[in-house]
């Protein structure tokens, strides 16, 4: 083997001195090197281009049918519900703020899922599997676009136009762009292009694109899997069976054989006509119960929304009839009878003589604070004591109060059959404390309160009240809402006879309705401004009334019903996230498929194979460190370029021998720079050619001496290599 002279370092022994050759030893035996045959072709065209399309396939395929089937097998069908008892979901109500909304959508993945009974955390796992391994066979899909790039190459260099082959610089860029190693080819590009200014030919700007697709599909998957697995939540799922005949009886209505409706215009006290006879309220029980919450079947509800302006921030309260077993299990449709009233404090209006016990408001007069406003008796022959705390009340036929009902001593027509109900009432000795401090400041000052002539508290209401056949949809424990707080309570106005029902349990001073009016003027009268007394009234005084027909109210069947269960745990897997990350995954299998039957057909895979195992690193090292004649050899595979592999020694006696390998490695220059040294081969032609030994002096010293011209600094190079 060909040595160095005057070796300084293991480096120096390995690669050679660059600037002096000897020949140490003898010319060895001749070489015999394995020549594939001129048909010989490098292989794995078809097993690239079946890689290229299969890879990014199966796995997607494999994994996308899997979540698919797991979901669908466990998916739990629910129930939708009857329509007229669908509750609204957050994503009903729309967020004017565009922000908030793709917020929600975000955190949700929108309003359409399917419910499995499975860990989220399997599915998201499942999903994020293609993710992972994508990465991985970038390369499988490169390697099919390395043969767009070898085809367009090695058209331009048969066609003999060097403006569309790349520099050097531009074929170290596109080496590396085909090996798919993410972002930092595409960087390195990009700077390239930036910092030279310098067109890129053919297929550098073909394969960055494709690089650059494969890596924004691979980060979009990965982000499609990310809001996939965030979006898929545990929940709590309400599961509903419908009722087709309902089976409950929460609906309330008069009792017909307790109440005729037909005969309520003649209501009266009269007993064959001359003997006078409180027979007091219905049900009375019934009745007491329900007012003080004791009831075993019925109880108070109250709902309350905008009527007509929703810019009012006051909503209207409304009170009815409900039966005690309403509770979050059942949703159910039904009818019932509710009440609305409306009051205003009219105190500063009246006329409260200080020295007499009775007031007068605009169109009504009063004896005494202490009558109750009983219907059919003398008003005179009805007041109390003037020290004792009372309450009364009068119905009339109209809102200016010009027509009071059944005032003193007739016999018929002591109900107003008319709906809605006004009505004037008062309050004594309510509340019984001094009203002269701060605290009630608002309502002396305003005269909204005041003192009669005994010294107690008195004040004045004017009310209007309603009553509505209502129908209403009980969903989840509540009145069925949305933003309206509306939808679920539909009232509508009751036939006038009902205000004759509903008014008399007050109108006859009974001992519940006696009750209930002065429980409701002791609870408005501590509220310290005048609409709070005035509300406050307004909702006592309907419930009291709806209690108060307790009694002749009977239980009715439920319009619609459907039992609820709110402790299912579920998993909610939204249909978009889902879909989305399907649809880039098949997408990208698509397009493997098609890339690589594309590249089948136009490229030449057979002869684009030779020139794609070339536009690697081992075809480049092959290109720079191995004699041209192995390049100029057929071979099966890029490994046979290298000599290591093909050459063996012949020795003398015809065995061969193993010769010494080819050694690659880097050298500074005397100039500071950096150049690739090798040994072997390199060095045996320089001996073989008869450079070295007896030439040398001759050739070393003509060359130094610049005789040899531009031959001379070849050969200085030459040397420098060796």
């Amino acid at each position: 083997m060909a040595g160095l002279s005057s070796p300084s370092s293991p480096s120096e022994k390995l690669f050679g001195n660059a600037s002096k050759v000897t020949v140490t030893e003898t010319e060895k035996p001749a070489l015999a090197l394995k020549e594939p045959k001129s048909s010989t072709k490098i292989k794995g065209a078809l097993s690239d281009l079946l890689c290229g399309a299969l890879l990014p396939c199966v796995p997607v395929v494999v994994v996308s049918v899997s979540l698919l089937a797991l979901i669908f097998h466990h998916r739990v069908h629910l129930d939708p519900g009857w329509d007229m008892l669908k509750a609204p979901t957050t994503d009903d109500v729309h967020d004017q703020k565009i922000m908030n909304r793709i917020i929600l959508f975000t955190a949700t993945g929108g309003s359409h899922a399917y419910f499995v009974r499975l860990n989220p955390a399997v599915l998201a796992a499942i999903a994020s599997w293609t993710s992972k391994i994508i990465p991985f066979i970038t390369g499988s899909s490169m390697a099919v676009i390395a043969l767009f790039a070898a085809r367009r190459i090695l058209n331009a260099t048969k066609n003999e136009r060097p403006d569309q082959l790349p520099t050097p610089h531009q074929m170290s860029i596109l080496i590396n762009l085909l090996q798919g190693a993410g972002l930092a080819p595409l960087r390195d590009t990009i700077m390239y292009r930036w910092q030279n200014h310098e067109h890129l030919v053919q297929p550098i700007p073909m394969v960055f694109g494709s690089l650059s697709f494969i890596v924004f599909i691979t980060l979009l998957i990965g982000a499609a899997d990310t809001w996939f697995a965030a979006s898929t939540q545990p929940m709590n799922v309400p599961f509903l069976d419908r009722h087709l005949t309902p089976l409950n009886t929460y609906g309330r209505d008069l009792d017909r054989n307790l109440c005729a409706i037909d005969t309520i215009e003649n209501w009266n006290y009269t007993v064959d006509g001359t003997t006078w006879m409180h027979q007091g309220i219905k049900g009375a029980q019934q009745s007491a119960e329900t007012l003080l919450g004791n009831s075993a079947i019925n109880q108070i509800q109250n709902h309350s929304y905008h009527d007509n302006d929703q810019s009012d921030p006051v909503l209207e309260q409304y009170f009815y009839l409900g039966d005690v077993a309403m509770d979050q299990n059942l949703d159910f449709l039904a009818n019932t009878t509710a009440v609305k009233t409306q009051c205003k404090v009219m105190t500063q209006d009246c006329q409260i003589n200080s020295t007499a016990p009775g007031f007068s408001c605009p169109g009504y007069q009063s004896p005494s604070f202490t009558y109750p406003g009983e219907v059919g008796v003398d008003p005179t022959a009805a007041m109390a004591s003037s020290n004792m705390s009372m309450v009364g009340i009068q119905f009339f036929t109209d809102a200016d109060h010009q027509n009071p009902i059944g005032l003193g001593n007739q016999s018929t027509r002591l109900f107003g059959a008319q709906n809605p109900m006004h009505f004037l009432t008062w309050s004594k000795g309510f509340p019984p404390i001094d009203t002269s401090t701060d605290t009630f400041d608002e309502m002396t000052k305003g005269k909204y309160i005041q003192l009669d002539r005994s010294g107690d508290n008195v004040f004045v209401l004017n009310c209007t009240s309603t009553i509505y056949k209502t129908i209403y949809a009980w969903v989840n424990g509540t009145i069925l809402q949305d933003q309206q707080q509306k939808q679920g309570f539909y009232p509508s106005p009751a036939p006038d006879a009902y205000g004759a029902i509903f008014s008399a349990p007050f109108a006859i001073d009974s001992a519940l309705g006696h009750l209930a009016l002065q429980g409701a003027a002791a609870l408005a009268a501590y509220k310290t401004s005048p609409q709070d007394v005035a509300d406050k009234f307004a909702n006592e005084f309907s419930r009291a009334a709806v209690a108060l027909t307790a009694g002749i109210m009977s239980p009715t069947p439920n319009m619609l019903e459907q039992l609820r269960n709110n402790t299912e745990l579920l998993t909610r897997v939204p249909k978009i996230p889902l879909y989305f990350l399907i649809s880039l995954k098949a997408f990208y299998a698509l397009a493997s498929i098609l890339i690589a039957v594309l590249a089948w057909a136009v490229t030449g895979p057979s002869v684009a194979q030779e020139v794609k195992s070339r536009l690697t690193v081992e075809g480049l090292a092959a290109g720079l460190f191995e004699p041209g004649a192995a390049q100029e050899k057929a071979v099966e595979t890029i490994q046979q370029l290298y000599s290591e592999h093909n050459r063996a020694r012949v020795g003398a006696d015809g065995v061969g021998e193993q010769q010494a390998t080819s050694k690659v490695g880097i050298k500074q220059t005397e100039a500071g720079g950096w150049v690739w040294v090798a040994s072997g081969l390199v060095q045996k032609a320089w001996t073989n050619l008869g450079v070295g030994g007896v030439l040398e002096t001759v050739v070393d010293t003509a060359a130094s001496g610049g005789q040899l011209g531009v031959a001379g600094e070849g050969y200085e190079a030459l040397k420098r290599i060796v």
